[in-house]
């Protein structure tokens, strides 16, 4: 693996004494590199932090591409379920895809809260995810993440995970983003939705679908100026959104 593409094998767990359960799940074709910092802060401030890799992440595009969607919510609804039978609250945080999943949980459980940073419910070229993928996932079944980019992009995206999008893992990803997009108005719990205007990979009317969905009394939008799409891991803002984490925890 390229060390321009930040990817980690493992899964992490902090602070495991804790009460205070914190499920934080990663983004599409990427690892737990993403959402490892988060997990140890949080764990450092008082939370059973657990970082996972879901299904075909962390192995190989080919593996991944053999996953349905439905393995990986099979897998956070075991987690989580597992976490819930030892803690007093229940926080969920999510990246890119990972925060359509955080989204889900909280359609699913009696969740204390769910973060969701730089969620993709809608993808800059929907028409391709829509109708070209869908048709040809099956004969070019991935493709270099640098040449799916753009060639404007290339060389300012800081890429995670796999060098290769698995493109029918992606059509998998396009299935969940259908269904949540239809039950968005089952979350009730407290809600932060983060974003970052200098996201290249999510577009920022993401945010507004969630906030503007979702059927929480609680919930906040934190908008930042400068981090990359991996919204937790190493960028200008981590402080800033790392405490703001820390506090919509605290008060929920």
């Amino acid at each position: 693996m390229s060390n321009k593409f930040r990817f980690d094998t493992k899964d992490y767990e902090f602070n495991k004494s804790s009460k205070l359960g914190v499920y934080i799940i990663h983004g599409f074709s990427s690892t737990t590199y993403e959402t490892k910092q988060l997990a140890e802060f949080l764990g450092n401030n008082g939370f059973h932090a657990i970082a996972k890799n879901l299904p075909g992440h962390g192995t190989t595009p080919e593996e991944c591409n053999s996953v349905k969607y439905n393995h990986w919510l099979y897998r956070i609804k075991e987690d989580i379920a597992t976490l819930s039978s030892d803690s007093k609250k229940i926080f969920v945080i999510g990246c890119s895809m990972g925060g359509v999943l955080a989204l889900y949980a909280a359609s699913q459980f009696p969740l204390n809260a769910c973060i969701v940073g730089g969620a993709v419910l809608k993808f800059n070229n929907q028409f391709t995810i829509d109708f070209t993928n869908r048709l040809l996932c099956r004969l070019i079944k991935t493709r270099n993440k640098k040449k799916y980019s753009g060639k404007d992009l290339q060389d300012k995206i800081k890429f995670y995970g796999y060098e290769e999008y698995p493109l029918i893992a992606l059509n998998e990803m396009r299935k969940l983003n259908k269904y949540m997009l239809k039950n968005l108005n089952e979350i009730n719990c407290p809600a932060l939705v983060i974003h970052s205007k200098a996201d290249r990979l999510s577009l920022q009317k993401n945010m507004d679908i969630i906030y503007n969905n979702i059927n929480s009394e609680n919930k906040t939008k934190l908008l930042v100026d400068k981090s990359h799409h991996n919204l937790f891991d190493s960028n200008p803002d981590q402080e800033l959104i790392f405490n703001e984490i820390l506090q919509f925890l605290n008060k929920n």
